[in-house]
Formats: structure tokens, sequence, C-alpha cells
């Protein structure tokens, strides 16, 4: 980076992810590694997804339900497969 240029400095805090993804998609982290802290963090993931394609016909029917009962397609879905595990 040019010592002539003056750089943003980091917000203290982001008051949602979108404000960061605007700020980091404007500034390179190559020019904050002096700010940078090293940090350790692990994850435990539980939950996987797969996608698997559908017909259009089925896509459509579970678009259909999930609008009249102002839900998601996936929920939709969801509620259908955890409706036959209990069969």
């Amino acid at each position: 980076m040019d010592i002539n240029k003056r750089r943003d400095t980091i917000p203290e805090h982001f008051s949602s992810a979108e404000e960061a993804g605007e700020f980091w998609d404007t500034h390179s982290a190559a020019n904050y590694s002096d700010e940078m802290e090293e940090e350790e963090r692990e994850f435990d993931i539980q939950k996987r997804t797969f996608l698997v394609p559908v017909d259009g016909r089925i896509y459509q029917l579970a678009k259909k339900q999930a609008e009249a009962k102002h839900s998601t397609v996936e929920q939709i879905i969801n509620s259908l497969l955890d409706q036959e595990l209990v069969r």
C-alpha cells in the first residue's frame, strides 16, 4: 500500500453481516494485516444440506403449498419427509 494514501479505519463493530460485506467488498484485507488478530474457532456442524434435482411439477406443487401456508418450499418438502418418517 502506498504510504501516502490514507485508508479507512475498520469499524469497531458492524451492525449487520451486510454492512461488513459492503465494507470488505470495497476494501482489501491485505491492506489491514497490521490490524488483524489471529483467532481460533471450533465449529460443530450437525446439519447437512443436500441439493437434489426435482421435477418441475413437484417443485411447483410445493411452491403453491408454501405460498398458501406462508412457508418456504424447503419447509414444505421437509414436513412431507417428517410425516413419512412418523409412519
